[in-house]
């Protein structure tokens, strides 16, 4: 299996007013979307009902903004009746979904999400200064498209990141054709408090704040991670390996100490990159979907009323914030 090995701490990315471990997250997000197209090789391995299953799969990317085209295979080995297909070709985003008990296919109309995300922004911005506002980070395409741009955007909103580590990741066969020390940057993220108090009390059936749950992860269900390793290369930022982990770690190691990063032996789900290129010519036909004669869902109103809702809650908060303050003297 490949390793994570610590070695001597080189580069690192320049510092801001933005946490290190978050900046990292948001550099590797934004080198992505400027990628002309992204092409690897997948490995994932999961825990499901304390059974390990493991197999092999594909990722292509294309485009960005309103032209992003994602797909995204994976492939069970140890039950072929089990694999995942995701495909956005910029304006839907399919997921076909065949597992054991049966077979999902959903989808999302990204241009109704945007239209809504563009109609929202513009309302806002007429609020005057000192009132309530809220601002997109990114457009609703980013965190709705699919593959790597929406996993990441999904990081950001839940996880806050230490500061990263240097290290080398080894590859070794059959991930690679040949061994390789690959220098990397690695971070680990653990739960925004929001979003675990949230996560918590949807596992105790209560409200928010009411479960008095740790929050270090006490009462999340055996199978939420509890943290989060994010790998990513030096020099391209590409984020080779990403690991859910069972099992939390203290949240402020000793300087230098790099325990923390190393790869768990038993993860909730890890996914491995390799034999990745960039700006290659892919074919238009791989972001073609058909679901043929299948039954399909599709859950955009149902997204859009959670981003909806998501937007309410940010103006409702800082509306809080905006009548707490104390005026300003006028000198």
């Amino acid at each position: 299996m490949a390793a994570a090995v610590a070695i001597a701490e080189d580069a690192r990315p320049p510092t801001t007013d933005v946490p290190p471990g978050d900046q990292l997250l948001m550099q590797v997000i934004a080198q992505l979307e400027r990628r002309d197209s992204v092409v690897a090789h997948l490995r994932h391995q999961a825990s499901l009902d304390g059974r390990q299953i493991a197999g092999t799969g594909g990722y292509w990317q294309q485009g960005s903004g309103d032209d992003l085209r994602v797909r995204l295979e994976l492939q069970v080995s140890a039950a072929q009746e089990t694999s995942l297909l995701e495909v956005s070709n910029g304006r839907f985003l399919w997921s076909d979904v065949k597992l054991p008990t049966g077979r999902s296919v959903t989808r999302l109309d990204l241009r109704q999400l945007r239209i809504d995300s563009q109609q929202a922004a513009t309302e806002l911005a007429a609020i005057q200064p000192g009132q309530a506002t809220w601002s997109p980070v990114r457009p609703e395409l980013t965190a709705c498209a699919g593959g790597l741009p929406t996993l990441l955007a999904a990081f950001a909103d839940s996880f806050w990141f230490m500061p990263p580590q240097a290290m080398r990741l080894k590859l070794d066969p059959p991930l690679v054709k040949e061994p390789v020390s690959l220098p990397v940057f690695a971070t680990l993220g653990h739960w925004r408090p929001a979003r675990l108090a949230e996560i918590t009390a949807k596992a105790a059936g209560s409200k928010p704040g009411g479960g008095g749950k740790s929050r270090r992860g006490e009462g999340l269900p055996s199978r939420v991670p509890q943290e989060v390793l994010l790998i990513v290369g030096q020099a391209d930022l590409f984020p080779y390996r990403i690991e859910y982990r069972p099992v939390a770690v203290p949240s402020s190691p000793s300087a230098g100490d790099a325990t923390p990063y190393q790869l768990s032996a038993a993860p909730l789900l890890q996914m491995e990159f390799s034999e990745v290129s960039f700006n290659t010519s892919i074919a238009a036909s791989q972001f073609d979907y058909s679901p043929g004669d299948l039954q399909w869902n599709d859950r955009t109103t149902e997204q859009l009323q959670k981003l909806r809702h998501q937007r309410q809650e940010g103006v409702a908060a800082s509306a809080g914030t905006a009548t707490i303050a104390a005026p300003t003297k006028q000198r």
